[in-house]
């Protein structure tokens, strides 16, 4: 009994609310049309967008690659062009372009040679210095393992000075040989006295060494110094002389008394440049 209330209430509602849902069940019909309609519009746009996005991205792929392989064979043109051109050159060509370089590098030339023209006070140097590095030098002047006369005509010499250094070096630093510091000197000074000898004379400066470890021998002609110096030693008993040969070369003569006459004698008879005037 109670079903059966239960479905007569139910048959009595639908009949009640049938009325009222029969005017709009054709509109929710269109609604739900239209939107599934939308949806699939939508779904279909989706996939198409998608689509044309993917061939848009292989197409520009497609053409990087192809300006790549297109900027490699131009370069590869270009350079089978220029290989073509260098070898299509014949040989008169390139003796006609290497004589236009020759006729840029003569026109260097004059210019440098117009400058030069226009340095003319600056002549004397340049030929002092040419003169100085074609001058000779010591070992020039030095013989070694004999100590005899060079065969050497010097004409006829004046003897300014012939002999050993001075005996009162030898006795001064012998004096002084009771210091630890002074007996290196004392020996130098007993060693000049025992094997050195000068001979100065008004053509050559001698220097000969009769050491028993090296014996040589060194004639320096007046005429190859360019400057001589001297200092007093041993209150003016002798003294250390120092010769400047033309190529800038010094040899140390110690010791040796009348410095200041042999001094005098070098520096008349030695080189002296000539001065010229512009």
């Amino acid at each position: 009994r109670a079903r059966r209330a239960t479905r007569a209430r139910a048959t009595r509602l639908d009949a009640d609310v049938a009325p009222l849902a029969s005017p709009l069940a054709p509109s929710l019909a269109r609604a739900s049309t239209t939107t599934m309609g939308a949806l699939a519009s939508t779904r279909s746009g989706t996939r198409q967008s998608a689509n044309a996005t993917r061939r848009a991205r292989k197409a520009r792929g497609t053409m990087m690659v192809t300006s790549a392989m297109m900027t490699t064979a131009g370069r590869r043109a270009g350079r089978a062009s220029v290989v073509t051109r260098a070898s299509e050159e014949t040989e008169d060509e390139f003796e006609a372009k290497l004589g236009a370089l020759r006729g840029k590098r003569s026109k260097r030339a004059a210019n440098s040679s117009t400058g030069a023209a226009d340095e003319v006070g600056d002549a004397p140097k340049r030929s002092a210095a040419s003169q100085q590095s074609r001058a000779k030098g010591v070992r020039d002047f030095t013989v070694t393992e004999n100590i005899d006369e060079p065969a050497i005509d010097w004409g006829n010499e004046t003897i300014v000075f012939e002999g050993p250094p001075a005996r009162g070096e030898v006795v001064a630093n012998v004096a002084m040989s009771w210091t630890l510091v002074w007996i290196p000197l004392a020996i130098q000074a007993v060693g000049r006295a025992l094997w050195l000898k000068y001979k100065i004379t008004d053509k050559r400066v001698s220097v000969i060494s009769e050491s028993p470890l090296r014996k040589e021998r060194t004639d320096i002609p007046l005429d190859q110094i360019a400057d001589v110096i001297s200092v007093g030693r041993g209150i003016g008993a002798w003294g250390d002389m120092v010769v400047t040969l033309r190529n800038g070369e010094k040899v140390e003569i110690r010791s040796l008394p009348d410095f200041k006459k042999c001094e005098d004698v070098i520096r008349e008879k030695m080189y002296k440049e000539k001065i010229i005037d512009f």
